[in-house]
């Protein structure tokens, strides 16, 4: 019992050992027989003892190896420390005492500078201007990087970093007298010119100042200087042929005195020149409705003239036929008046006169077709132009509403067709109202004239009856009437 109470309290190392002895084959001969007395089972934990206490040991010893290795790495770390806390103090010390320094200098460099402060503040507002005036000078493509000196120069006065001296202000001076001469003069040199279309020609061109820079090649144009690229570029659009016809005059001469368009403004007003709109593009921007209303002009105009050459057409007729009262012809308005009287001989007078009436009233019906059709467009085309308007600013709000008021461009094809279809409306209207009461005033010449005749007519033919009443011997039938 006190064996297998023995055995039961063995801890699992030492029944695995006593495993593994029992199951490995002895050294010495094998016996018949194994002994589990109590002496075995002693022996056994003894020798389990033994082990565990040789394990417990060799891992105490590498417990107090790691330990003094992280005993040691602390020890180095705490060294690091101190010596950056060390190395610190030692710097914090250093940018004190140079701060000090700085300060002291900046004293003595004030107290050096003293009233040449507000020198440098001139030349620094002077460089500055400079820089904006170099740049956008055609003179630069002749003085390239004037712009670098004098924005480091204007850094140093601004800053007040260092004391300026002598050769920076004559440096200053040079570069300002040398742009004074260069505006001054007109030079021609071969240089790069980069076309709309990406390509770089090797052109003859002539700098007029600093107002205008000016090709023959491959055309007479004005060139235009590109202030980021610092570089000589084409125009995407140039001004009227006559500007450009006094650009290659200018460029054909070798002497005299020659009128040429110039800039002052260094291309700002060429621009706007150049972006001009023409006739055409002004009518495009009415839309529909300019056109309907140019198309309507176009009518008025046509049917005007040629109202106007019939009416003059009828009236020389008429003139003609007056001078021959007695022969009187149908292809003129008194011819046919004429022989309406004739026909109507043996009427009495008040059908007579109703007969003339009636073929006057034809005659001026003819002679006035279609004078109504300048009168309806000479009364529709100003209500045309207001459409237009409305219809403008319609599509103003509508670009408002989208983009807002921040970009005028967004507005502008709204506001030109609102303005565009009202001039071209009061285009129309004012020369149709003018070319009717031409047509009209002749119209009511010749119509007048026929009125004229028939009162006459009928004067004569009250006359004859007032005779024929009196004497009972004249023959209707004979009766010639005396034309005045």
């Amino acid at each position: 019992m006190l064996a297998l109470a023995l055995a039961m309290a063995m801890p699992p190392s030492w029944a695995q050992a006593r495993d593994n002895q029992s199951a490995s084959p002895p050294e010495t001969e094998p016996t018949a027989t194994t002994d589990y007395g109590l002496a075995s089972v002693l022996e056994a934990v003894r020798q389990a003892n033994a082990r565990s206490k040789e394990a417990l040991a060799a891992r105490e010893a590498r417990y107090r190896e790691k330990l003094q290795q992280a005993n040691a790495r602390l020890a180095a770390v705490k060294q690091r420390l101190t010596d950056t806390e060390a190395e610190g103090a030692r710097l914090e010390a250093r940018f004190d005492s140079n701060e000090r320094a700085l300060d002291e200098k900046t004293a003595l460099l004030e107290n050096k500078i003293g009233a040449l402060k507000e020198l440098f503040g001139v030349f620094q507002q002077t460089a500055s201007d400079l820089i904006g005036a170099f740049v956008a000078s055609p003179t630069s493509v002749h003085y390239p990087d004037r712009d670098v000196w004098l924005e480091a120069f204007a850094n140093r006065m601004k800053n007040a970093s260092e004391v300026t001296s002598t050769t920076d202000i004559q440096t200053l001076w040079f570069e300002l007298l040398r742009e004074i001469h260069a505006r001054g003069e007109i030079v021609r040199w071969n240089a790069p010119v980069h076309a709309s279309d990406g390509r770089v020609l090797e052109s003859e061109v002539v700098r007029v100042g600093g107002f205008n820079v000016m090709t023959a090649e491959p055309s007479p144009q004005y060139l235009q200087w590109d202030l980021g690229e610092q570089q000589l570029v084409t125009m995407p659009r140039t001004p009227d042929a006559g500007h450009l016809d006094a650009v290659g005059n200018y460029l054909a001469s070798t002497g005299g005195l020659h009128a040429l368009s110039v800039d002052p403004t260094g291309g700002v007003l060429l621009g706007l020149l150049a972006q001009k709109p023409t006739t055409g593009e002004r009518v495009d921007q009415g839309g529909v409705v300019g056109y309907m209303i140019i198309a309507m002009g176009l009518v008025a105009f046509v049917l005007a003239v040629g109202k106007y050459i019939d009416i003059a057409r009828i009236s020389a007729r008429v003139a003609e036929q007056k001078r021959r009262m007695d022969e009187p012809c149908a292809d003129n308005s008194l011819g046919r008046l004429l022989q309406t009287y004739r026909e109507s001989a043996h009427v009495d007078a008040e059908s007579l006169q109703l007969r003339l009436h009636d073929c006057v009233a034809k005659e001026s019906d003819r002679i006035q077709r279609f004078t109504v059709f300048l009168v309806m467009i000479a009364s529709v085309a100003p209500l045309m132009g207001l459409l237009g308007t409305v219809v403008g600013m319609i599509n103003t709000f509508q670009a408002i509403t989208l983009y807002g008021t921040g970009d005028p461009q967004t507005m502008a094809g709204g506001i030109s067709q609102a303005l565009i279809t009202t001039v071209l409306g009061l285009v129309v209207a004012v020369p149709a109202v003018l070319l009717n009461a031409l047509v009209n005033a002749r119209s009511d010449r010749v119509i007048t004239l026929l009125r004229q005749q028939m009162a006459l007519l009928l004067g004569d033919r009250l006359e004859a009856e007032s005779r024929d009443t009196s004497s009972h011997d004249v023959d209707v039938s004979d009766h010639a009437p005396a034309y005045r």
